[in-house]
């Protein structure tokens, strides 16, 4: 597949992690070279790479480290492609960086893609651009964006979306898995397979959901289901009666089950589950004990159902869950 170079602008911002803008910019700038260069044959580089800062002034990145960019977004009338690196700091950085939405917007009007890695959706989703459209993002930042941009459509166990020219990422390392993408979008397959090959990287991750972990929220306010919740919490191995456990916190199962999926987002089976899966990684972690224990020991007889319930909430069969990340327990 032939094709022009194209110019590629990584904007960095205030506390962006250094590799949210160099894994997408070496991913981007070898595309074409490094593969030739191993092979013996003329480098042809598909992009033309620069970091971009909102002012041209370096940009301090979450650990600590400076970095010099090559321009501001001024200096640039036109780019094929914009990858937004993370922005945790979102009010700080709009404050600090006024002007840096309606650049995105102008260069997306101008025919420009547009890509987000980690909390970088933040900083697109600012622009409205993604407003009744598909995005997903680091899933530690799940609710704090939906709650932030109701209007965008989250798909939380994404490792990368494509929506045209828009483009959004989970954590730090689905930047690359993106960038290889949009390898491939601009350049074809092969050099997608060239690139994947020369950076030793894996082709094809399409979740997230393996990585995350069940975040317990309790400051939505009502204290009778923080108690419910702290109740579950200490006794997710057992046998649950919910009509006993409504009957405990003085209400009925069904207005137990309407507050408390209004204030964590889940009903208390679901939340139920989620536990009993966070016991079952940790257990398959320390990989010490066969899934049908841990099966027994989580609350469960039943080795197919538990079996399915993991995999439908971690995307992993329970072996290759423990072959990914036996030996990581802290």
């Amino acid at each position: 597949m032939k094709t022009s170079v194209k110019k590629v602008t990584i904007l960095a911002s205030y506390n962006s992690m250094a590799s949210t803008i160099f894994g997408p910019m070496d991913i981007l700038n070898q595309a074409g070279r490094l593969w030739n260069r191993v092979i013996k044959s003329p480098q042809k580089p598909y992009f033309d790479v620069a970091v971009a800062s909102a002012d041209g002034q370096p940009v301090k990145c979450l650990n600590n480290v400076f970095i010099k960019p090559h321009c501001s977004i001024e200096d640039i009338d036109n780019t094929d492609l914009i990858v937004i690196a993370s922005t945790t700091y979102i009010d700080e950085i709009l404050e600090k960086n006024p002007k840096v939405v309606s650049w995105i917007q102008r260069q997306y009007n101008k025919g420009a893609h547009v890509a987000s890695v980690c909390t970088g959706a933040f900083l697109l989703a600012e622009t409205g651009l993604l407003n009744g459209k598909s995005a997903t993002l680091h899933w530690g930042f799940v609710k704090r964006f939906e709650k932030r941009y109701p209007q965008v459509k989250l798909q939380q166990d994404q490792m990368f979306i494509d929506q045209g020219r828009l483009y959004c990422s989970a954590g730090s390392n689905a930047g690359l898995d993106l960038s290889l993408y949009l390898v491939e979008k601009f350049c074809g397959r092969t050099a997608a397979i060239e690139s994947a090959k020369t950076m030793v990287l894996d082709l094809g991750r399409n979740i997230q959901i393996p990585y995350a972990c069940f975040l317990i929220s309790r400051d939505h306010g009502d204290t009778l289901i923080t108690k419910a919740q702290e109740w579950l919490e200490g006794h997710h191995t057992q046998s649950i009666d919910y009509d006993w456990l409504a009957n405990k916190f003085r209400m009925s199962r069904r207005s137990l089950e309407r507050r408390f999926k209004q204030a964590t987002g889940a009903t208390p089976l679901a939340y139920l589950q989620q536990l009993r899966v966070e016991t079952a990684k940790r257990l398959l972690e320390e990989g010490t004990k066969t899934f049908s224990e841990i099966t027994y020991q989580v609350g469960y007889e039943d080795i197919s159902f538990f079996r399915k319930i993991f995999v439908r909430l971690t995307g992993l069969r329970p072996k290759e869950y423990q072959q990914r990340f036996a030996g990581y327990a802290g």
